[in-house]
């Protein structure tokens, strides 16, 4: 298997699961690397885990009143959640 080098900085790609797909990232700068398809599959499951979350009832009522209370927040800050590796 070849190695994989980050096109911005030249360090090796390391793999890292994310939701049950294996993306890779950079160590030092820490961008995310996607292959073909990578992008389709995370969204998938990000949307299937997203169905079951607001299906269940006592949480999707704590959330409600929640809501009430703070802004939702965006599609961007949900993948920035899921990229960060500190």
């Amino acid at each position: 298997m070849a190695v994989k080098l980050c096109p911005v900085c030249g360090v090796e790609l390391k793999p890292r699961v994310v939701y049950g797909i294996e993306v890779d990232y950079c160590p030092r700068c820490g961008g995310v690397w996607l292959d073909g398809g990578e992008l389709q599959k995370l969204v998938a499951k990000i949307k299937e885990y997203e169905v079951e979350y607001h299906s269940y009832k006592p949480l999707n009522e704590w959330e409600e009143e929640r809501f009430k209370k703070k802004k939702r927040r965006s599609f961007f800050e949900f993948i920035e959640d899921i990229f960060e590796f500190d």
